[in-house]
């Protein structure tokens, strides 16, 4: 699957917060800061009062991937170390969707990702058209109908895969699209739902 890297980045924070006397904790986002839930998360841990209790907060927390808490021996320092899940997808305005499926919460924090509009077991499909139709074109929108299967919209044009992805049906797009690039056509609709090739609609 091919996935948009992002540079790493390590945001530090200094929370004071009151463990029995006062303790220093520092976060190390290693995912880098872009959720709304780190803010909240932040703002939870200077609530907590014991290192019990903020690891009860990180295991509830289902947009981190893993986490790691260190006290420092004799001081009263704790460090914790947090990488989040990267989302691939937002489904039905309600859940992110990372490349395993693992289903977290949609925060509202992102704007700039994959928004699908499909059944919720139709989840894995969605993500197979992301991996294999994203090398060659910037996908905006992905909905399921049951009228007329999946339509990928692009900031180009809409592509129609019909009810049900096949290899065939993946291959002519990356065909079409390769060849219309070629010859520098803009279409405003490629309808791959036909078994021997594709239809192409050109204006609106």
């Amino acid at each position: 699957m091919l996935l948009y890297k992002k540079p790493f980045l390590i945001i530090f924070f200094l929370i004071s917060t009151n463990l029995f006397a006062e303790y220093e904790i520092e976060i190390n986002f290693e995912s880098g800061f872009e959720f709304k839930s780190q803010q909240l998360l932040i703002e939870t841990l200077r609530k907590t009062n014991s290192k019990r209790k903020i690891e009860k907060v990180l295991i509830s927390e289902d947009w981190i991937e893993n986490y790691s808490i260190m006290q420092q021996p004799f001081q009263k320092k704790i460090f914790i170390r947090i990488k989040n899940r990267e989302p691939i997808l937002v489904l039905n305005d309600k859940f992110f969707y990372d490349k395993d499926l693992f289903r977290f919460e949609y925060d509202k924090s992102k704007k700039d990702i994959i928004f699908v509009s499909a059944p919720e077991d139709l989840a894995e499909d969605a993500l197979q058209i992301i991996s294999r139709c994203e090398a060659t074109i910037k996908i905006k929108t992905i909905k399921y109908s049951h009228v007329t299967g999946w339509d990928i919209k692009t900031d180009k044009f809409l592509i129609r895969f019909g009810k049900h992805l096949t290899e065939k049906k993946f291959q002519n797009f990356e065909d079409t699209v390769n060849y219309l690039f070629e010859i520098g056509k803009n279409p405003s609709i490629i309808d791959i739902r036909y078994t021997d090739g594709a239809a192409i609609k050109y204006g609106k």
